[in-house]
């Protein structure tokens, strides 16, 4: 995401995220920056040849437009809110994760060259999930069991995603169990249950473990829930099987629905 503020963005389209049906039987949907806004462009199936949908920014087409509210995160907790459009995209990690680097525009002081994470909903049938993380993060403010929540990120007003601090650490392993369930029993006795405890949400750090990912979080969770979920720590920290891992792999530049 290219986010360099001038008096006169160009008005060229750029695309920001894409999401293309490879059998072109649904509709493709692309994000678009427009000078300093962001729009939506959906094409339907058939319109173009599967390879034309990487770039379909020319020719002649019959077109409508659509004026109405788009979906936003309602969990608007914390005082801060940045531009989407203001944020570098320096690497990507995965389809909604990125990371950039810090500015100004925050009210905390950072190092001027220090790493942040960027989680946005790139498309409407994403923002539930950042929605149930943007919770879990307000739940989990100031108890240190997660990375430090920066900011919400905003797209012409509207909350799309996330500022995270970013941990240098690793992925857990079986040598982590008895650190990794001190890290989950804190969870659970805010009546918390993770939900996906894969090992690769688990980030070893100088200052101990920190949990990652929380779009599976459940409120109120039983007892029941939590023992189960204790129960299945030893397990999920020995298996490599690579699923999990939000903020550690980047999987390719293109990506197709339900992707992590």
């Amino acid at each position: 995401m290219s986010g360099e503020h001038t008096t006169n963005p160009p008005m060229q389209p750029i695309i920001l995220s894409m999401e293309v049906d490879d059998d072109d039987s649904f509709e493709s949907e692309y994000r678009l920056r427009i000078g300093n806004q962001v729009k939506y462009l959906i094409i339907s199936p058939g319109t173009f040849y599967r390879d034309k949908l990487s770039f379909p920014l020319h020719g002649d087409l019959k077109t409508s437009l659509l004026n109405r509210t788009l979906a936003g995160v309602k969990c608007q907790w914390h005082h801060t809110k940045v531009d989407c459009l203001e944020l570098e995209n320096t690497q990507q990690l995965t389809a909604m994760v990125f990371e950039a680097v810090s500015h100004s525009i925050l009210p905390i002081t950072l190092p001027s060259s220090a790493t942040m994470i960027v989680k946005v909903a790139r498309f409407g049938w994403e923002i539930p999930r950042i929605e149930q993380e943007t919770r879990a993060y307000q739940l989990l403010e100031g108890y240190g069991l997660a990375p430090r929540f920066l900011a919400h990120v905003h797209e012409n007003g509207r909350i799309v995603g996330f500022l995270l601090e970013k941990i240098e650490g690793r992925s857990a392993s079986l040598r982590d169990l008895s650190f990794c369930k001190t890290a989950l029993k804190k969870l659970h006795e805010l009546g918390l249950v993770h939900g996906d405890v894969n090992r690769y949400n688990f980030l070893v750090t100088e200052e101990g473990v920190k949990l990652l990912d929380f779009e599976h979080l459940r409120e109120n969770a039983s007892p029941e829930s939590m023992s189960k979920e204790l129960e299945s720590l030893r397990a999920e920290l020995v298996d490599e099987s690579g699923r999990g891992g939000g903020f550690i792999h980047y999987i390719g530049s293109r990506f197709t629905r339900g992707s992590p």
